[in-house]
């Protein structure tokens, strides 16, 4: 696929800025030529005239003509420029089973994030045929490990509540507060499971912590920090309004994971007793 963005994608460069909230009007276009370029790689096994048209249009709300005056891909282009920006988002995660029917799901996401990329904008799409934000290298890979160590059958409770912050925070748009409180609950979830306590909180784990020097004096107080950060903003229940900006939101939820890690890893190499609370 790398005739999609091809002189372009070679000069390089990082956005300073990445594009959250749009599809942009350019871009459209682009992705209708990657959805009729992979297709046309397949041997005639798909055809976006014959196979896709009525699903594109369709998934997009449209009454789709069967023989459209202009042609089935000017059509596309057409309603594609007229629809909501989420919806064009949908309908990239839509069309993946049917590239993935014909064997040419990997030749569509390399097309698509080509262009995607090109366009700044802060999603990519996985090999799970879902869009995700597009974060840090390093930030990506810290959030892949918390994953791994949370595949443990004892963290259950909390893989679930990850996965639900982590739906939450790629859902366009992004679901600031539910992401924040899900990570939060699936790293207290953590936590009372390595101080074997059901019945405690993140500050009950915390004291005890402090008083068993099992971490330093310094990462005690910034866990403390991001358990007042909850408190304060992100609460179950509250109904104060949210208030955190999207690096702030960034930032406890990066934070919250990096906290998961630290218990998960800490109890692989210590054992700690029970917490009496």
């Amino acid at each position: 696929m790398n005739h999609i963005r091809s002189f372009s994608s070679r000069l390089g460069g990082q956005p300073l800025q990445r594009v959250l909230e749009d599809a942009p009007a350019s871009m459209r276009p682009e992705l209708v030529d990657a959805f009729y370029y992979v297709a046309s790689r397949t041997t005639g096994r798909l055809e976006v005239d014959r196979d896709l048209y009525f699903i594109i249009e369709q998934s997009l709300g449209c009454d789709a003509a069967g023989s459209p005056a202009a042609g089935k891909r000017e059509r596309i282009g057409r309603d594609m420029s007229q629809a909501g920006w989420q919806r064009i988002y949908d309908l990239i995660e839509r069309l993946w089973p049917e590239f993935q029917r014909v064997g040419a799901q990997e030749d569509y996401r390399t097309a698509v994030n080509r262009v995607l990329a090109a366009y700044d904008v802060a999603w990519d799409l996985g090999s799970d045929g879902k869009l995700h934000r597009v974060l840090p290298k390093a930030i990506e890979e810290q959030i892949g490990a918390a994953f791994e160590e949370l595949l443990d059958p004892r963290y259950v409770a909390a893989l679930e509540l990850y996965k639900a912050a982590t739906h939450a925070y790629d859902s366009r748009p992004r679901r600031d507060r539910d992401a924040c409180a899900n990570m939060f609950d699936a790293l207290e979830s953590v936590a009372k499971e390595v101080f074997h306590s059901s019945q405690a909180t993140l500050y009950d784990v915390l004291s005890q912590a402090r008083e068993r020097h099992s971490f330093t004096p310094e990462i005690i107080s910034t866990l403390e920090a991001i358990n007042t950060l909850r408190n304060r903003q992100f609460g179950h229940g509250m109904a104060a309004p949210f208030q955190l900006g999207p690096p702030e939101v960034d930032f406890a939820y990066t934070g919250c994971v990096a906290a998961i890690l630290l218990f998960a890893r800490n109890a692989r190499s210590s054992s700690s007793p029970p917490l009496v609370v």
